[in-house]
């Protein structure tokens, strides 16, 4: 039986770095990785809306490339994206802007992988039958 203790902060675990190695730019390398919150998530969602009027009616559109750029720089932890001396060495400036350069020497599968790592990361890997089989047990 769930007790309102249950819900006190320091019930409330920190997310875990996690580590996994990852083929990118041909070469396997070791990255870390750590999940972000709701709250910066939301952060980063709102950042990649676009809202228009189409015949008094407001649509919210969301850019699904610019949001998983986002969510890729702020769960990497290793390689850390925002390292000046790293982007002085791709010769960009921003955080995003090192992604999109590095993925200029990854094939796509490569990104794909690393995507779908971060969003495993960031708990985006539910399933809604896992759920179902979870609640059964």
């Amino acid at each position: 039986m769930s007790t309102m203790q249950d819900f006190f902060i320091s019930e409330f675990e920190d997310a875990a770095i996690v580590e996994k190695a990852l083929k990118l730019g041909g070469k396997e390398r070791l990255m870390k990785f750590k999940p972000i919150s709701a709250a910066k998530g939301d952060e980063i969602r709102k950042s990649c809306r676009k809202v228009t009027t189409v015949k008094g009616v407001r649509q919210v559109e969301t850019d699904q490339d610019a949001f998983v750029a986002k969510l890729i720089v702020e769960t990497t932890v290793h390689p850390d994206f925002k390292d000046v001396k790293l982007q002085e060495n791709w010769g960009v400036m921003g955080a995003v802007d090192l992604l999109a350069a590095m993925k200029e020497k990854m094939l796509d599968g490569e990104y794909a992988a690393l995507a779908q790592v971060v969003q495993e990361v960031n708990g985006y890997d539910v399933n809604i039958n896992d759920l179902a089989d979870e609640v059964k047990n």
